[in-house]
């Protein structure tokens, strides 16, 4: 699972900073090389925009919750970017595809 070829929506080539893709990316390669853990076919991402929070001598701006239902899962990011966003995003795998859109195109 999430080993096709990706594909991103137009909502998130025009709205969401490549930094934050390229992140939520990572994400999922990270947790896909972990042994014994099962991804869902759906990943949710809930990106806040923070006031800067310092956190291990690091100021960050963007918050990412990420979660999946199916072997219950959740975790918190924090990175800096120039253009934080407020947003759900969806990352699906259909076995074919593995799309990244925002809630809202779903």
């Amino acid at each position: 699972m999430f080993d096709n070829k990706r594909y991103i929506t137009i909502g998130i080539r025009k709205n969401i900073n490549k930094k934050i893709q390229m992140e939520i990316w990572n994400i999922i390669d990270r947790l896909k090389s972990k042994d014994n853990f099962h991804l869902d076919y759906l990943q949710v991402f809930e990106l806040k925009e923070i006031e800067n929070t310092r956190e291990l001598n690091e100021f960050y701006n963007q918050k990412i919750v990420h979660f999946q239902e199916q072997h219950e899962y959740k975790e918190k990011i924090f990175i800096k970017v120039n253009n934080p966003v407020n947003s759900k995003i969806y990352v699906i795998d259909d076995s074919k595809h593995t799309i990244m859109m925002e809630a809202s195109e779903y």
